[in-house]
């Protein structure tokens, strides 16, 4: 029993994994999976390409795609249930388990690409209606970069013996955030 709770484990997380770096994107949101032996690890990769060449038929079913947008944008525990229990109507079978873990799969997907782009328009929005003003009053950030820089270096030589001082780390959010920024509109024009 505890070897297939952790092979279930590992296999849900292994093709979760896999989807999410298909897709793009960043993999160090979801737990490690557990070590196995050799023989359970390379079963495990067996049972993701299958799964993997599932879930791309899938993605070709329209009543698949609609499931998975409708499931994405409620997904909370209860909606998860309810996904669930409509699955499983009539018994539990392979083929279903494997549709649970590719809508699963393409429904973090889709929530993860949702989550990313609201934050980013929050982020953007915030700018635009609430620092703007302030930053073009000051000069802009083109011409405000070496009272920033003085300004993070002065607070960062002072005599606190913090490694890590609060502004240094805002200055680090902020930086993730106009690069990220870039980032995001470089591949929106692109």
């Amino acid at each position: 029993m505890a070897s297939d709770d952790l092979f279930s484990r590992n296999l849900v997380l292994r093709v979760l994994r896999d989807q999410v770096l298909r897709a793009g994107r960043f993999v160090h949101i979801l737990p490690e999976q557990q070590p196995m032996n050799d023989e359970q690890e390379k079963l495990l990769d067996q049972m993701a390409e299958v799964i993997r060449l599932f879930g791309d038929d899938l993605d070709r079913d329209a009543k698949f795609k609609n499931t998975v947008d409708g499931f994405a944008r409620v997904a909370d525990s209860q909606s998860f249930q309810r996904l669930v229990d409509k699955v499983f109507v009539g018994g539990i079978t392979w083929g279903k388990i494997v549709t649970l873990i590719c809508v699963v799969g393409k429904s973090l997907l889709k929530v993860l690409a949702d989550l990313v782009s609201v934050i980013v328009s929050w982020t953007l929005d915030y700018f635009r209606n609430k620092l703007l003003n302030w930053i073009c009053n000051v000069g802009g950030w083109i011409n405000s970069i070496s009272s920033l820089a003085h300004y993070s270096y002065e607070q960062n030589s002072g005599s606190s013996t913090s490694l890590v001082s609060p502004s240094s780390g805002v200055l680090f959010i902020s930086g993730l955030l106009l690069g990220g920024l870039i980032v995001w509109r470089l591949n929106r024009c692109a």
